[in-house]
């Protein structure tokens, strides 16, 4: 059985591999120090840019959300530790609805609260009606263009549809691992042309559902498997995702400290950042999203901080968004680089070994 999965995963290496042309994204602005004071991040998680540029940003060590302008410059910040309505326990991850309210997952209140802007509550979505009576870790939040909530429930391993009001409507996803359409321990929901886009954190993948639950497409290691892996496509736990207006879907890569880019279809184009504490490098990277002119907005976990990267760009495409001077330091502009899904050098006895690991 073993020699059977690993010639299907060199058959797939194979299958999959093409070349992409793009301009890899830049740091032009980095912010944020460690501590609890007003505009001090500790352990942030997640984050969120509105319309006009504001972003919001879980700060989860603090139990509280805090609000920059898109210069870095702190604005103003609401919530503290605890349990009652407008309080938090490990806020994770943030989204913005059409109307400008803000929603909040929080992993230790395992629930979701929806706020306006300066943090005045609006309602809670707990998990009523849900088939295990509730939220076990609500790790990330979705709203989407019609004002369905999907929630990423940590611990129950699955994403959980609601309406715009909060009526409990369906769960996408089952347990397990390997084989499509399980998941373990998924942190992050996506919104992509209509499909929801699933960082399947621990199975080490992305996947892809219609909105009904049928799955898509799956990737992360060969065939989709979630083998962890450092190559072009596979991860050490996939933990945040995002998607622009192009197509482009955008994944942390927690353990690797980098963000990969893929276009709609799962094919791989682009990757940036490293381990380290330098500007550009990344500890751990946990959320990103995408704001205005294409800016990529990556919450750096583990050096307290957020980065800014000039958005993707196709190599013939003229540039849309020119670095600018700014308070925080600045790198050249992007440099355009052939990159290939899965290297000619691959060795065999990884993919070998990998398998090996199954259980």
């Amino acid at each position: 059985m073993r020699t059977f999965l690993l010639l299907v995963a060199l058959l797939s290496v194979m299958a999959c591999s093409r070349s992409a042309r793009v301009r890899t994204p830049q740091v032009v602005l980095a912010w944020g120090e460690s501590g609890h004071e007003p505009g001090r991040l500790f352990h942030p998680s997640g984050i969120a840019v509105g319309a006009d540029g504001t972003v919001f940003v879980a700060d989860t060590g603090n139990d509280r959300i805090q609000a920059f302008r898109a210069d870095g410059e702190f604005l103003w910040t609401f919530g503290r530790s605890g349990d009652e309505p407008g309080e938090f326990r490990r806020p994770m991850d943030i989204d913005i609805d059409g109307a400008g309210l803000l929603y909040v997952a929080e992993l230790g209140g395992d629930r979701v609260q929806v706020f306006r802007p300066r943090g005045e509550l609006v309602r809670t979505i707990q998990g009523e009606g849900t088939p295990a009576g509730g939220f076990d870790g609500a790790a990330g939040v979705l709203v989407s263009p019609s004002g369905d909530v999907y929630v990423a429930d940590f611990y129950n391993d699955r994403v959980v549809h609601f309406g715009p009001e909060g009526k409990y409507i369906g769960v996408v996803g089952t347990s397990g691992r390997v084989w499509e359409g399980r998941l373990h321990y998924p942190t992050d929901v996506a919104w992509l042309r209509g499909d929801l886009v699933v960082a399947d954190a621990y199975n080490n993948r992305v996947q892809v559902f219609s909105p009904t639950g049928d799955v898509v497409r799956a990737w992360g290691g060969p065939l989709g498997f979630g083998l962890a892996g450092s190559r072009h496509g596979w991860f050490r736990v996939a933990v945040g995702v995002a998607t622009d207006s192009a197509g482009h879907i955008f994944v942390s890569d927690f353990k690797n400290h980098r963000i990969q880019v893929f276009d709609a279809e799962g094919r791989w184009l682009a990757e940036f950042g490293h381990q380290g504490a330098s500007i550009g490098e990344f500890e751990r990277p946990t959320d990103l999203d995408i704001g205005p002119a294409g800016r990529i907005y990556v919450v750096d976990f583990g050096n307290d901080r957020i980065q800014v990267f000039e958005g993707l760009e196709d190599q013939d495409a003229p540039s849309a968004a020119r670095l600018e001077s700014s308070p925080g330091p600045v790198v050249a502009s992007g440099r355009v680089t052939d990159f290939h899904t899965l290297p000619a050098e691959l060795d065999v006895s990884e993919i070998a070994a990998a398998v090996n690991r199954w259980p």
